[in-house]
Parts: C-alpha cells; structure tokens; sequence
C-alpha cells in the first residue's frame, strides 16, 4: 500500500516514470523543452486566494486593504492585487485514465470538464493531460483551438496501472505554455495508486512548490484503509493543500459534473496577489500565510521555495 511503499530516490523515481515512460499523443518525440520535468523554480510569486465568511459563503468583493500577506510569520507589502473574475483564465486537466476511471467515472470527467469549457472567453485557453498505463500524454496543448477538446475527451478510455504519485510531481510543468496570468490545474481521479515508485511524502514536497493551484476531484474514492497508513482520500487532500487549492470528494460519479460548476464560479471569485522574493539571502522552503481583516476562513498556497521578499 501506498503508506507502507519503500522510500525510493526521488530523482531516479521521477525519472523512470515521467522520463522513460512519457510519450505525447499525436505528435513526434517531444523536445526538450516538452518533457515534464519534476522541479518548481519560483521567482515572481503569485498567490490565488480564497474567502468565504463564517457561512461558507464566497466573498469577493474585498478591497486590498483588507489583506495581509506574511512570510516565515513576518508581513511584507503586498506588490499587486486583482479580483480573479475579469481575467482570462488557463485550464490544465490532468485525467487519470487508468482502468478504474473507465464507465461512469470516465463518462462523467467528460461532462465536467465541458462544464469548465463551454462558457469560455475569446482570452481564455485549455490543456489536457492524460495518465494511465505508464504513459502521460499531452492531448491538447494550450494555444490550439479549444472546440477539438469534445472530440478528444471522447476519444478517451481508461485501461492500466496509476502511477498517481509519480504523475503528481509533474503538475509543475501542467502550466507550460499557458499565456494568462489567472491558471488552475484540475485532477480528475478515484485517487487509486497501483504503480508509483515515488512516496506520498516526496509528492508533497514537490507540489509545496506549484506556482498554480491544484484541485483535486476524487470520483468514488474507496474507503479508507484499516491501520496507521494514510486512505487515498487525506492524500489527496494534502496534495490540493499543498499546492493553494483543495481536494473535492464526488461521491457519486453521477454529481461531477454538478462540482464542476460550483467549482467554476468559485473560480471567478478568488483574488490573486503577487510579490518578488528579493534574491538575497538563504533560498529555501518558506512558510507563506494570507490574513483577511474580519475573521474570514482563508485558503491560499502553504509556501513557497526561494528566498524573503
């Protein structure tokens, strides 16, 4: 199980499964620049945030006074400051299409990814990603014509092994390519790892550095494992965590396109603020925290690795 999995070398493991093993649907080899490569390199910060009051409910109207950013518990200035919901966005969706998502799971992934897509601006641009059966597959890359995604997503069908955790470290790269400033990637998965050579531990390390958000859709999860090991479901929320963004449990395939929506709209009511680490002093793992005046719950990105601001 995926808790009691020999801790294995982090390089050699990302590079068996996302190296070796990598190919790209419909194109020739990829060149270098193409590779998903396991590694984050930060230099502007850019932190999506979200607030919702004591009701759960989103609030997205705060002026920029409101907020204070704080890194390693020390406040430093907020450089920029925008409301997500006027911007143009760049969607990554990460499937996992490995025997266990085929049926319902698959079927219903189809239908919510459309969800995120039909209502789509001129600005506005896709990528999707597959895994399953030790490939990884960039199906559509951003810049092409998002109305080819249909056709795709139907073309799909799951068989194989999930190499979860080891597909986990290359979300870095799920952005490549993008041109717009606002970007989310989205897992779609029952959460089912069967192949990985990397650890759940050495994943969360490597998505603590994602510039870009990470939400995970759990389809139908299977319940949580009997003893000390970690259920599939706590490490996907720690994955989504890790990154800013956070883990939705869809219990029932039949609700994902229904998640899709909701998640949609909360995504034209986040912020983003942005700051420059200054270059000088230890790089390293930094705790990173956004405060909102009023007692509002805040969800943002843990941290960031480089140096203060």
């Amino acid at each position: 199980m995926a808790g009691t999995r020999a801790v294995r070398a982090l390089a050699s493991g990302a590079a068996l499964v996302l190296c070796a093993a990598l190919s790209f649907a419909g194109e020739e080899p990829p060149d270098k620049k193409d590779v998903f490569r396991a590694s984050a390199e930060v230099s502007s910060i850019l932190v999506p945030v979200t607030v919702k009051d004591a009701k759960g409910r989103l609030v997205p109207t705060l002026e920029q006074g409101r907020f204070h950013l704080y890194v390693d518990d020390i406040e430093f200035p907020i450089k920029s400051f925008w409301r997500e919901g006027g911007l143009p966005i760049s969607y990554s969706f990460i499937v996992d299409v490995s025997g266990s998502m085929n049926g319902r799971r698959l079927v219903k992934t189809r239908e919510a990814i459309l969800e995120f897509v039909k209502q789509l601006r001129p600005d506005d641009e896709v990528c999707l990603i597959t895994f399953g059966a030790d490939e990884v597959k960039r199906r559509l890359a951003f810049g092409t014509d998002p109305t080819l995604l249909p056709r795709i997503l139907e073309s799909l069908r799951g068989y194989g092994t999930t190499a979860l955790y080891d597909v986990l470290t290359a979300a870095g790269q799920a952005m490549e390519g993008a041109h717009n400033m606002r970007r989310v990637a989205l897992l779609f998965t029952d959460g089912v790892d069967t192949a990985s050579a990397m650890t759940p531990a050495d994943a969360v390390k490597i998505l603590e550095g994602l510039s870009d958000p990470l939400y995970v859709m759990g389809i139908e999860p299977p319940p949580a494992e009997e003893g000390p090991p970690d259920s599939y479901e706590e490490l996907l929320a720690r994955f989504a965590a890790a990154s800013g963004a956070r883990y939705l449990r869809v219990d029932m395939a039949a609700k994902l396109p229904q998640f899709a929506r909701e998640l949609r709209q909360e995504l034209t009511m986040r912020y983003i603020i942005t700051f420059d680490p200054s270059g000088l002093g230890s790089v390293k793992w930094r705790k990173l925290e956004v405060r909102v005046d009023g007692g509002y719950a805040v969800s943002a990105r843990q941290g960031y690795r480089g140096t203060l601001p």
